[in-house]
């Protein structure tokens, strides 16, 4: 498994959540459990020759380990597990979720983005709050 991880942090030009090296767009810990349903996803890895790599959907359901995501381009979904694909990275004005630490699961807006810092202003509590862009997640349209 490790080195699957190494092999896919090195083919990958865009960090992901696996990365032990930190960087602006990389989660800061090493965590296997940052999907949450809802939040848009790139492909990295797929069980059929690799043919969905670089695709975006959205995850519709977690259940331990395993993803069921919905792709848009192929129109279905299939079941994968972390380390086969990795968070959207938001853009300003982008509905978002944090996937990280003592707030996860909280959603917000990205209303600017300083260096590797998002500045969100939160759903519930309208507060705003500055958090490292690799915590937080882009939230799917689809999303209800």
């Amino acid at each position: 498994k490790q080195w699957y991880q190494r092999r896919v942090r090195a083919e990958s030009s865009v960090p992901t959540p696996y990365s032990n090296v930190a960087s602006p767009m990389t989660p800061s810990s090493t965590q296997e459990n940052w999907p949450l349903a809802g939040i848009e996803v790139v492909m990295l890895e797929s069980f059929e020759d690799g043919q969905y790599i670089g695709q975006t959907g959205y995850i519709r359901s977690v259940s331990g380990p395993v993803s069921t995501v919905w792709l848009y381009e192929e129109e279905r979904e299939f079941e994968c597990q972390s380390f086969q694909m990795k968070p959207v990275v938001p853009k300003k004005q982008d509905k978002v979720v944090i996937i990280t630490g003592n707030r996860r699961g909280n959603h917000g807006q990205l209303i600017n983005i300083d260096n590797d810092d998002g500045i969100v202003k939160a759903d519930k509590s309208l507060e705003l709050r500055i958090l490292k862009l690799d915590s937080l997640a882009k939230l799917s349209a689809h999303h209800t």
